[in-house]
Parts: structure tokens; sequence; C-alpha cells
């Protein structure tokens, strides 16, 4: 594999948050070894409005593979950002994808409260999630 390499997903469909200390142990290493892991937690939709984007980039650094998924979106409720959230995103092609990892590095959000314009933009939360692991967006299989 040569790198660096990026993934970017070609839409996002829907988002779900869960509380990453439910995830089975080390889902990073089965990302790199490209299996595909269960969620095994309870997930919780997420009704984002707008466009959200989901991508990942991997690099070598000091001979060490490092994985940085970045995730946008926009929804009008506050999330428990108290918890280690972690992300269930599924792309317009039906594909599901894991952000998130029960041990640390957990991921960090970022969000900003907007009230939006009178002229009728939209008030709500914008998040922006960043997550940097061994490998940080990982094929996975969930319900919601």
């Amino acid at each position: 594999m040569s790198y660096p390499k990026t993934q970017i997903l070609p839409g996002v469909k829907s988002i779900g948050w869960i509380d990453c200390t439910k995830l089975q142990p080390h889902v990073d290493l089965h990302g790199i070894c490209e299996t595909v892991t269960p969620i095994l937690t309870a997930i919780n939709v997420v009704d984002f409005f707008g466009k959200a984007e989901c991508d990942c980039k991997t690099e070598k650094q000091s001979a060490n593979r490092v994985s940085t998924a970045s995730l946008t979106f926009s929804c009008a409720t506050l999330l428990p950002i108290h918890l280690h959230l972690g992300f269930v995103v599924t792309d317009v092609n039906g594909q599901t994808w894991l952000i998130g990892q029960a041990e640390p590095p957990y991921p960090k959000i970022k969000v900003t409260h907007s009230v939006g314009y009178p002229d009728g933009d939209a008030a709500g939360y914008e998040y922006e999630v960043t997550h940097i692991s061994l490998c940080s967006l990982i094929e996975c299989i969930a319900s919601y």
C-alpha cells in the first residue's frame, strides 16, 4: 500500500452515535485486517440536515500507520458529548463505517452552536468529529 491514502465516502445517508466504551476491544485491529466489525451496542440515530461529509486519510509517520477520520454534519439537537462518543456512518451505497473505538484515543468532537439568520437559515449545532488511530474508519455491520 502506498501512502498517503485518502478515502472519501461518496455521500452520507445516515449517522448514528454510540457509546465507545460499549464497543468490543481493539476494533482498530479489525480495520487493519480489513475484517468487518459488528456493532453490538445501541445506535442512536442523528437527524442531521444539510450536507454531511466523511473522509479518512492514512499516512505513514515514523514507520507507523496513522489514520485520521473526519466527519462533519449539522443537526438540531445537542448530542451527549460528556460520553466518549463514536459514530456509525452509512454511505449512499449502503456501506456502514465506524468511527471510534473502546480504548483511547477517542474521537474528538468540536461543536458550534449556530442560531441562523432571519432570512431562513437553519439554526442548530455544527459538529466536526476527528479520530486519529491505527485505523479510524472501520467497515462494520450495524442495524439501526
